[in-house]
């Protein structure tokens, strides 16, 4: 906001200069006249001084005027129509009470209140109850105890005076009171046992509680954190013990010549051993190692104790070198005999250490090296394990995922499925570094609607511009992106296609917008193609703004759009909806500044925001091939600024911006939020809806969009193999479909997408169409080349072929179609399936003959005597032979005679003479019906 007069801010909030100065004495700015000055500081003070106000009112009140125009024509007698201004102020005041509203929060807390108090009263007088039965149980127990002590010590009184009948009784009596008091021992046991479960039970749930609660809140921090790249812990390093360490510093020759030894004694000697283990406070007494008695000398070097400095201390140097664990010294003396055991030291021997498990990040494909250099182990032990398991692989050969995690469970090692090498992560870790301030941006607003409702005529008087007249067969075919300077502000217009076949485009369209301009013509009323803008809208949750074009043609009726587009959902806002409708008139310009008005009204209330600092990110709106200047996008800046000279990622493609126009094909050298430009510099055509992101690191974004262009390549194999599959089970099951292939050419992404989607629509159980291959820019010789290998038709739209590729079609018969209207390819494409379906076959009736006599004629067969009763009867004709009504025999005439002339057809009420071909059980009284079959084109 920049500083202006007292004037000026009363012009702007549509207030006197009166009420304005009176406002911002009470606020403490010291103003008085209307060409003082104000600054962004007095007007956040006049802002917080009226907020403090109405907070602080008792009834906060908000007033609302809205003014309307409409117009009326009316007729006279003369005929003559006569135009009737009429304006409509309509003011609404919404009221809310702050008492009535404190009241019901009252309310409401009293019942929590009352309901929680309610509940702990429950739970002391359950709790009480609960106490007083324990009690009980136990006061009933101690009772029962002294009851059966009490009886014991009658029964011990009755055994001194020797009373049989009285010991009987104090026996039964103590044996009741025992009985009582195990019961009631165990009633109180009990009570208590459910007393601690419930106990635990409430301990348990209090837990579960605070832990879901503390789960909840980690999950809520999460979420609200920023995303960020997971990357996988390094393995712990494995420290290797001294002993090993010192092993590993001796010459390999001596490791060499101790193996050679290590052998020849162990083939020698093989009952040697070494001690399985060594006590850990063995004494340091030499003579039980290598100089003890002859007694316990085998004894003690089989199993006695080893001491420290044994283990410590190098080994002796023989003519073997150093020994291995496990073997023996092994050279002999000049005698023949063995060194003494009392003159060798065995060499120190290694603890056995507990396996290390490795998580292991196992990408899509790996090597067979990396693999192994990723658990810490030889590539041969991989390859071994492979080999294992049935597959003789190479260390250079890639495996997938699944075989790789199948190799590391088998390690013992956890496997983890990753992509820990996936570039992309670089892009994350962009996002959580850059961070700039919001600020106000420019609405885009698309308009969408059925075909020719004038969308891009309400754009061209908006543009002051012919678009219009530009576009083939008067229909808009691709994204039209444009900025307009307005003096509320600049809006961004984006003009999508009306024809059913850029469903893809519109929804983009709606994708990449704020506001979207629904555009009715009040001749026509609502259509598919406004049902289907509806539908995109609200699935991209965008406002809707209706304008009704075209009212000043005579036929125009307003009110019976508004009633259907009520019927469709939409609520215009003057029956009680937030649809704003507008009577708007693109040939003449009326209602065009209110619908500009009402738009920039929708954004106010968005308050939209971008960082118009950093790198820029934005959307693809349209991608084409162009001959002179290469790959060019068309791209809608949605954050931070493009200059001319960055480093672009679009989807699977990158480049650097050599160049940038505007709508108009003019140069800039940026482009800020909310503004569409046009890029030049990539290293193909990019895909529309692509994000495009700029970078700082070129060899970066060469690297991901190579990543990209790999991954895509798969997934599009992938899916052509599905659907190669799923057209020859098809063809298994119903029988072999016609096929037409087709290669389309177009000029930018969306019309190939458009004809993509349209043509194949056309596709049925018998014929269909084959899209071999599609791409942006002219026909070359590989797609006539592409063509003849497939037999398939090129067809062309708003592109040619050159010179080479138009002398090579020829000579292959090569069939190109070229248009620049998607209805007309529709239509052809239509025409070629229906010639290929087969065709109908129907049956006419042409009469009915009765047979009256059979002659037989030798060396012939039955002729039968017959008279036509109805219609006529053809020699080319084909009959039914009916007996009782059932036919018995279908085929055709073998001769048709009147007397002995041979005839091509006999007339009703005459007589003939015919024999059938191949069939001669005939009976007199039988019937031929007479019928041709005509063959009748079929169309879709």
């Amino acid at each position: 906001m920049t500083s202006m007069t007292v004037k000026e801010f009363a012009q702007e909030l549509k207030v006197s200069v009166k009420t304005l100065i009176g406002q911002l004495r009470a606020a403490g700015v010291d103003k008085s006249a209307e060409t003082d000055m104000l600054s962004d500081a007095d007007k956040s003070r006049l802002l917080d001084s009226l907020r403090i106000e109405r907070t602080n009112s008792s009834q906060r009140k908000i007033t609302v005027t809205r003014k309307e125009k409409s117009v009326i024509r009316q007729s006279d007698s003369s005929g003559k129509a006569h135009t009737i201004q009429v304006e409509v102020r309509r003011k609404r005041v919404f009221m809310k009470n702050p008492q009535l509203q404190a009241e019901e929060q009252a309310k409401i807390e009293a019942e929590a209140q009352a309901l929680a108090e309610r509940r702990a009263a429950e739970e002391k007088a359950r709790l009480e109850r609960e106490e007083a039965e324990r009690r009980a149980a136990a006061e009933r127990a101690e009772a029962a105890r002294r009851a059966a002590e009490e009886a014991k010590a009658r029964e011990e009184a009755a055994k001194k005076s020797a009373d049989e009948a009285a010991l009987k009784a104090a026996r039964r009596e103590a044996e009741k009171a025992k009985l009582d008091a195990e019961v009631a021992q165990a009633t109180a046991a009990r009570m208590e046992a459910e007393a601690k479960e419930k106990e635990a039970e409430a301990k348990r749930r209090e837990e579960a509680r605070k832990k879901a609660q503390e789960e909840a809140r980690r999950i809520r921090e999460m979420m609200s954190r920023k995303a960020g790249v997971l990357t996988a812990k390094k393995p712990p390093k494995e420290e290797k013990p001294k002993a090993e360490e010192k092993r590993e510093e001796k010459k390999p020759a001596e490791k060499k010549a101790g193996d050679k030894s290590s052998e020849k004694s162990v083939q020698r000697r093989p009952g040697a051993q070494r001690p399985a283990a060594q006590p850990a406070g063995g004494s340091g007494d030499k003579r039980g190692g290598a100089h003890g008695d002859k007694k316990g000398g085998r004894s003690g070097r089989s199993g006695g104790d080893w001491s420290d400095e044994d283990r410590k201390g190098r080994g002796l140097k023989t003519r073997g070198g150093v020994e291995e664990e496990g073997s023996s010294s092994g050279w002999r003396t000049a005698r023949g005999r063995r060194s003494q055991d009392r003159h060798r030291q065995d060499a120190p021997v290694q603890q056995p250490t507990e396996p290390v498990v490795r998580e292991v990040q196992v990408p899509e494909t790996i090597s067979v090296a990396d693999l192994a250099h990723k658990m810490s182990v030889k590539a041969t032990e991989v390859i071994k394990t492979l080999m294992l398991m049935g597959q003789m692989v190479t260390i250079n050969q890639m495996l997938d995922q699944d075989t790789a995690m199948l190799v590391v469970e088998e390690m013992g090692h956890k496997a983890i499925a990753a992509k820990a090498d996936d570039p992309e992560a670089y892009l994350g870790e962009l996002e959580e570094k850059q961070e700039f301030p919001a600020k106000p941006r420019p609405p885009v607003v698309t308009i969408m609607g059925h075909v020719d409702h004038g969308k891009t005529s309400l754009l061209d008087y908006i543009r002051r511009a012919k678009v219009a007249a530009g576009e083939a067969g008067g229909i808009t075919q691709h994204i039209g992106a444009y900025h307009v300077k307005t003096p509320r502000g600049i809006i961004t217009f984006l003009d999508t296609p009306g024809h059913e076949a850029f469903t893809a485009m519109r929804a983009r369209g709606a994708q990449a917008t704020d506001i979207v301009i629904l555009v009715v013509a009040a001749d026509d009323g609502v259509m598919p193609q406004t049902q289907e803008a509806i539908s995109h809208s609200r699935a991209a949750g965008v406002p809707l703004v209706v304008a009704i074009n075209k009212i000043d043609k005579p036929e125009a009726n307003p009110e019976r759009v508004k009633q259907e587009l009520v019927t469709a959902g939409v609520i215009p806002e003057e029956y009680g909806g937030d649809v704003p409708f507008i009577c708007v008139s693109a040939k003449s310009g009326q209602g065009v500044d209110e619908l500009l008005e009402n738009v920039l009204l929708q954004a106010e209330m968005l308050d939209l925001k971008a960082p118009d600092e950093g790198p820029a990110k934005g959307l693809v709106i349209e991608s084409r091939l162009d001959k002179g200047r290469g790959p060019v996008a068309s791209i809608l800046v949605q954050a931070g600024t493009l200059h001319r000279g960055d480093v672009v990622l679009v989807g699977a493609e990158f480049g650097r911006v050599r160049a940038m126009l505007n709508e108009l094909g003019k140069s800039q050298n940026t482009a800020g939020p909310s503004i569409p430009v046009e890029i030049q510099g990539l290293s193909g055509v990019p895909q529309a809806g692509d994000e495009v992101l700029v970078l700082a690191d070129e060899r970066k974004a060469r690297e991901i969009a190579l990543f990209r262009q790999g991954k895509y390549r798969d997934v599009k194999l992938a899916k052509q193999h599905a659907t190669n599959l799923a057209n020859l089970f098809a063809d298994v099951g119903e029988g072999e479909a016609k096929t037409l292939p087709l290669i389309i050419k177009a000029d930018v992404q969306g019309s190939q997408e458009a004809l993509i989607h349209a043509l194949t629509q056309l596709s049925n159980a018998e014929v269909r169409v084959s899209v071999v291959h599609a791409a942006v820019g002219g026909i070359s010789e590989s797609d006539v080349n592409l063509a003849t290998a497939s037999k398939g038709v090129i067809i062309g739209f708003n592109v040619r072929a050159d010179a080479q590729a138009r002398k090579l079609a020829e000579n292959e018969g090569v069939d190109i179609r070229y248009y620049n209207i998607i209805y007309d390819a529709v239509d052809d494409v239509k025409a070629a399936l229906s010639g290929m379906l087969s065709p109908e076959r129907r049956e006419t009736s042409l009469g009915l003959v009765e047979i009256r006599q059979i002659i037989r004629v030798p060396k012939v067969g039955n002729i039968a005597g017959c008279r036509v009763l109805e219609g006529l009867v053809r020699r080319s004709a084909q009959v039914r032979l009916l007996r009782e009504n059932v036919v018995v025999w279908t085929g055709e005439l073998a001769s048709l005679k009147h007397f002995k002339d041979d005839v091509r057809e006999i007339k009703a009420d005459n007589e003939c003479g015919l024999s059938l071909k191949g069939y001669e059980d005939i009976k007199v009284g039988d019937q031929l019906e007479v019928f041709e079959v005509t063959e009748v084109a079929r169309t879709l």
